[in-house]
């Protein structure tokens, strides 16, 4: 075809644009300009690539034309940029696509927000981005501007897949990695350009960039109403009576049994009054007002078993983990160890501690399912909820398990990382939860908001295991009450860390490898690693994917009634922002 490669199109405010620089996390902090940040030390800034799709399907290669200075002659994706400070993405996607392309997009969307990579030139300039995907519908012909593309051509999106998978050096490092992100979330580009898929992306697309701002975090409250005393302390008080009236009848029964097992009973009791932030439960409670229904302090006690629920996790998970600590104090298992040797008994206090644990752990299951069957709600609401908690103790384990299977695969990814954030917490945490409260409700009503609470619990889950990932790398040990420590000695193979090692160059990498899984790393070894997580740019891709998953979770919960909507955004809020 004839490309139409029109003249040189190089206006004066293209001189002096300039590239957004970005702190560890992703927050603006500055500029630099553009003509003269890219070197073997660029700094880590803000930019965005484009795949410009046409209503066939086809997408827009181009070659990048011979006189830029930095990857001159590679073909790539179709556009890409950098969002100036005051513009928003949306503002930057036009404003590039028209200057270099001569063209209109129509619809956008954002299909990875959370993309970063660094690329490395045969010169050693270095290019190191955040840098969101974006597809936009497009129609008509490209007329590009010579400065910046001296070819193109049209792909179906099969054919491109094929050219990365066949032949990758024929394109930009960046747009392989990018097709590949592309084609493990979508079958097709104009997948993300359904009105139900792009809605979410107006906090992303439509904020502008700003210092010292948490760029792409929006929040509409306008029109909601919090409840009153906030969506957690709704649950509260009813929960606490409940949960001390409860675990003062089991200690009575279990010392009936035996004195001795008095010791189980008080390990179980002070990792449930040590506190923890009653999330699990207060999901329960607001799924089932999603439906419509009134107040029922009946719903309570299925609450309080998902939270004994989590109880039993918690035991087991420091046992997993080898966690001296939770909630502020020795875990179960250390003090069981603890109590063995000062109590002089015969063989290893750490197996006495871990096999206590384990059996702590498996009465308070046992507590959990006691309590649920208990449920003073209609047979057939109970029993619609009852298929639901299975179902969350299945995925908690399998999550659980899983993640054990990650942590010892020296050939882990993200992709990996994410099923077990989405089993072992998004599900467990919010989605089912809200989804049993629901079951709890009327019939027709639960199966009407499954849908808008699946989205919502998936999208708050996965940015809660997230942030719990950043808090584990970078908390203050005397808010979250565990060692930061832990998670580097286990080896978790996190979305975090799965991403630093993968944006790492080799000297970078072999010392997170040396480091993670070391059962004796020392604070200061473990403060290079952090240091090192964050320079790569995988903690401000991390913080970008929470923003992007809120924005989702707002979106998803828009028409639920009031007070649901409005406490399901304040607890979206608690799981982005929170510190413990």
């Amino acid at each position: 075809m004839s490309l139409d490669i029109q003249p040189l199109r190089i206006a004066a405010d293209r001189i002096a644009e300039h590239v957004v620089l970005l702190d560890a996390r992703g927050i603006p902090r500055g500029t630099a300009a553009k003509a003269t940040v890219h070197s073997a030390a660029t700094p880590f800034h803000l930019a965005f690539s484009c795949y410009l799709v046409r209503a066939d399907g086809a997408v827009l290669l181009t070659r990048r034309s011979l006189i830029k200075p930095t990857w001159p002659g590679e073909w790539t994706n179709s556009c890409c940029g950098h969002p100036q400070m005051g513009e928003t993405l949306r503002e930057a996607v036009k404003r590039r696509v028209a200057e270099e392309l001569g063209l209109e997009i129509g619809r956008l969307a954002i299909a990875v927000p959370d993309f970063v990579y660094r690329a490395v030139m045969s010169d050693g300039t270095i290019e190191h981005e955040l840098c969101p995907i974006v597809v936009a519908e497009v129609a008509g012909e490209p007329h590009p501007d010579s400065a910046e593309v001296d070819n193109l051509a049209w792909l179906s999106w099969e054919e491109l897949q094929e050219r990365v998978a066949s032949a990758p050096e024929s394109l930009s490092p960046w747009s392989v990695e990018q097709v590949r992100e592309l084609s493990a979330r979508a079958r097709q580009p104009l997948e993300w350009l359904s009105a139900s898929a792009s809605v979410a992306d107006r906090g992303l697309l439509d904020t502008p960039v700003s210092v010292d701002s948490a760029w792409g975090q929006a929040s509409d409250r306008s029109s909601t109403h919090p409840p009153e005393g906030g969506a957690l302390t709704a649950v509260q008080g009813p929960l606490r009576e409940l949960l001390e009236h409860f675990l003062d009848r089991q200690a009575g029964e279990m010392a009936a049994i035996d004195p001795r097992l008095a010791e189980i009973v008080a390990e179980v009791r002070a990792l449930v009054d040590a506190g923890g932030k009653r999330l699990r439960p207060a999901f329960v409670w607001w799924g089932h007002r999603a439906t419509g229904a009134p107040e029922d302090h009946a719903v309570v006690q299925s609450a309080v078993a998902v939270e004994l629920l989590h109880t039993f996790a918690l035991l087991h998970d420091d046992v997993m983990d080898r966690s001296a600590t939770r909630r502020g104090r020795p875990s179960a298992y250390a003090s069981f160890a603890a109590s063995h040797s000062e109590a002089a008994r015969l063989g290893d206090p750490d197996w006495f501690g871990c096999s206590a644990a384990i059996l702590a752990g498996d009465l308070t299951y046992v507590w959990a399912d006691e309590l649920f069957d208990g449920t003073a709600m209609a047979p057939d609401a109970l029993a619609r909820a009852r298929v639901v908690f299975t179902t969350l103790r299945s995925e908690v384990i399998a999550g659980q398990y899983l993640d054990l299977v990650l942590a010892a695969d020296s050939q882990a990814d993200e992709e990996g990382a994410r099923r077990v954030a989405l089993l072992k917490s998004a599900r467990y945490t919010v989605t089912r939860p809200l989804l049993l409260g629901a079951a709890l409700g009327p019939a027709r009503d639960a199966e009407r908001v499954a849908p808008a609470l699946t989205r919502y619990g998936d999208a708050v889950g996965m940015a809660f295991q997230m942030r719990d990932d950043i808090l584990g790398l970078y908390g203050d040990p005397s808010v979250t009450g565990k060692s930061t420590l832990d998670d580097l000695r286990e080896g978790k193979r996190t979305l975090l860390m799965l991403r630093a090692l993968r944006m790492a160059n080799p000297r970078e990498r072999s010392y997170l490898l040396t480091h993670l899984g070391d059962p004796a790393l020392i604070p200061e070894d473990a403060e290079k690693v952090r240091s090192i997580v964050a320079s790569t740019g995988a903690l401000a891709s991390v913080e970008m994917l929470l923003r992007a998953e809120y924005g989702a979770a707002v979106e998803a919960v828009a028409d639920l009634p009031n007070p649901a909507r409005a406490a399901l955004i304040e607890m979206a809020d608690l799981a982005i922002q929170r510190r413990t």
